[in-house]
């Protein structure tokens, strides 16, 4: 099992190492998805063809190499009214918000 602990190579913020963990996690978690259900992974993640082929044959270190790049990988991929309504909404229906989650990745995976 390779090492998932962030080296001390630099002396990074608490949320520089959050970004870094979380970027891992997501690459791990695209990448065990990609392996597994190519069209699921494509309407989760928003990862294209080329993108999944790429992501299921990359390494450990370049996953690892990526989470440390800095930046966050993490984009949602669709209109923010749906967080904010879930930000909002205290009581509201949680199937409700996950299928228009669900219909609105659909929408996005039509768009590309």
């Amino acid at each position: 099992m390779p090492d998932m602990t962030i080296p001390e190579t630099q002396p990074e913020t608490d949320l520089n190492r959050e970004v870094i963990a979380l970027n891992l996690h997501w690459l791990l978690s695209a990448q065990a998805l990609a392996r597994a259900d190519a069209q699921k992974a494509s309407l989760i993640y928003g990862l294209d063809r080329t993108l999944i082929g790429l992501l299921r044959e990359a390494s450990f270190p370049v996953l690892r190499a990526l989470a440390e790049s800095g930046v966050l990988h993490f984009q949602p991929r669709f209109e923010s009214r749906l967080l904010e309504e879930r930000f909002v909404a205290t009581s509201a229906s949680t199937l409700a918000l996950d299928l228009q989650a669900v219909l609105l990745a659909a929408e996005q995976m039509e768009r590309s």
